[in-house]
């Protein structure tokens, strides 16, 4: 496990470029932009026209529909706004240098692997067509294929500011269609409006443009109009808009049947909540929330271990509330933290959260409290059993936050995985546990990753023959997530006033 003579601190490592996965090449002719500019004697990035407001742009946005066995298919992904480049919102995906930004020269967006540069090199473009942010479902991309020596036109490709999934939760376990039930991931559009599909299986939501509907159909994105369930669109962008009212069909009676128990929510599956100290009152709220359903208007999260610890909105003071006694319409709460800023779900590192303790008869601040998403474990593979530092594959398991980032151990070893914020950087320690500096057995630069569960992030595992961190492509850090919960097989879920009793 030598990390070298005395250790070797991350931030004496010059950064290293970042892997490419395939070639860079220009839209026209080598060395030469949009029209043949020689692009040495054109403006800095403070060129063309100033965005007219910036607060109402989105903040994430995501790139799908592109077929995974076509080049550059790995430009998919989420993408989460980091500067105004060229007059426009330019947008990274975390773990990597790909960029979506504008070119202000040739009035076109790119999307680049190299990241903000000023140069008209990408590997997807699209013409601009007045669009004041790249997330318009109406641009048209084309994307560099090699074989092709050009960028082709993709019309499945877009960039949309649509949710990256969708949640869909509260159809009873034991009933018709409890299949209905998971997280449903954006893969393009269908019948003009985005369309979502399960992981794996043929399970989606798409749109129906003849009845304005949304349909829920496990056999796929076919154009009928045949469906497991439906809600009416009335308009709606995305089938995860808040007031949607879903029937479901049941073949006893023939026909759907409205369910109000069943609900699509962009929120996230699960909320981790960690930091309350093991003496202190109120421990029991340490634990994983699973996404239940909606209370008051907004995500409503209990854990799956039947207990019942709850955490829950409570619109009268905009507060979110941590309930050990469940999902109750008191104002009565173990710990509150003020949703004031936006937090439209409580899995946010900015939020404070305020912890009863009886001696003092009223809730204190607890600053090592933190509510946020993440995966629960993150698993590390790929580095060679033979050479050194081996020992940093395995499961790390969320444990802590340290410096504001979410902390993976593994289990009986003090081998960790921490974020060092000097140098941006995600570590694996083998040695020194959270308690180390910036000395590490590997590191990656994070590169706007919040986990270091993202596997597009490119490891440096120190070599001591080579006296420095070496890139190794082999290691993958992947995130495990929870599954989704049966919560009929919770005991006491169905007193929730969320959860139909099981049949």
């Amino acid at each position: 496990l030598a990390q070298g003579p005395g250790g070797a601190p991350v931030s004496s490592i010059p950064e290293s470029r970042a892997r490419q996965i395939v070639a860079i090449v220009p839209m026209a002719q080598m060395g030469r932009g949009f029209n043949g500019l020689d692009l040495s004697a054109q403006p800095a990035s403070t060129a063309g026209n100033p965005a007219d407001d910036l607060d109402d742009l989105p903040n994430i946005i995501t790139v799908s529909g592109r077929h995974q066995e076509r080049e550059n298919q790995d430009l998919q992904g989420e993408y989460h706004r980091i500067a105004n480049f060229h007059g426009r919102p330019a947008y990274r995906k975390p773990g990597t240098r790909t960029c979506i930004r504008y070119w202000s020269l040739a009035d076109r967006w790119l999307i680049d692997r190299e990241g903000l540069q000023e140069s008209d090199t990408c590997n997807a473009y699209a013409e601009q067509g007045g669009a004041r942010h790249p997330a318009s479902e109406d641009l048209v991309w084309r994307v560099w294929e090699s074989r092709h020596k050009q960028h082709v036109r993709d019309p499945e490709m877009l960039v949309t500011s649509s949710p990256s999934s969708i949640q869909v939760v509260g159809r009873a376990s034991g009933r018709e269609n409890f299949a209905l039930n998971g997280q449903y991931k954006l893969v393009g559009l269908h019948q003009g409006r985005v369309a979502y599909q399960k992981e794996g299986e043929k399970h989606a939501i798409r749109y129906w443009a003849l009845g304005d509907r949304w349909l829920i159909d496990l056999d796929g994105l076919r154009d009928v109009d045949v469906c497991n369930a439906y809600a009416d669109a009335h308009g709606t962008q995305h089938p995860g808009a808040m007031g949607l009212t879903w029937h479901v069909w049941d073949s006893t009676r023939g026909r759907h049947l409205v369910d109000s128990t069943l609900q699509s929510v962009v929120a996230p599956g699960v909320i981790e909540l960690v930091g309350r100290e093991a003496l202190k009152e109120n421990t029991r709220m340490n634990g994983s929330y699973h996404l239940v359903g909606l209370h008051c208007g907004r995500p409503a999260y209990m854990k799956a271990d039947g207990s019942g610890h709850a955490i829950r909105y409570w619109p009268r003071e905009d507060r979110w509330l941590v309930d050990l006694d469940g999902l109750r319409d008191v104002d009565m709460c173990n710990a509150y933290s003020e949703a004031i800023g936006g937090f439209e779900h409580p899995g946010d590192l900015g939020m404070i959260w305020h912890v009863w303790e009886t001696s003092r008869g009223r809730h204190l601040t607890d600053p090592q409290v933190r509510t946020f998403v993440a995966p629960h474990i993150v698993q590390i593979t790929g580095r060679d059993p033979y050479k050194e530092n081996a020992a940093l594959n395995g499961q790390y398991t969320l444990v802590d936050v340290v410096e504001s980032k979410p902390a993976y151990r593994k289990e009986g070893s003090e081998h960790v995985i921490r974020y060092w914020p000097a140098e941006d950087r995600w570590i694996i320690d083998l040695e020194a546990g959270f308690l180390g500096e910036d000395i590490a057995n590997a590191y990656a630069d994070a590169k706007g990753a919040e986990t270091p569960g993202n596997n597009e992030l490119l490891w440096y595992v120190w070599e001591t023959s080579r006296g420095c961190h070496v890139a190794d492509e082999d290691v993958i850090a992947e995130p495990i997530w929870w599954d989704t919960v049966d919560w009929s097989k919770v005991p006491g879920a169905a007193r929730s006033n969320l959860l139909p009793a099981v049949e």
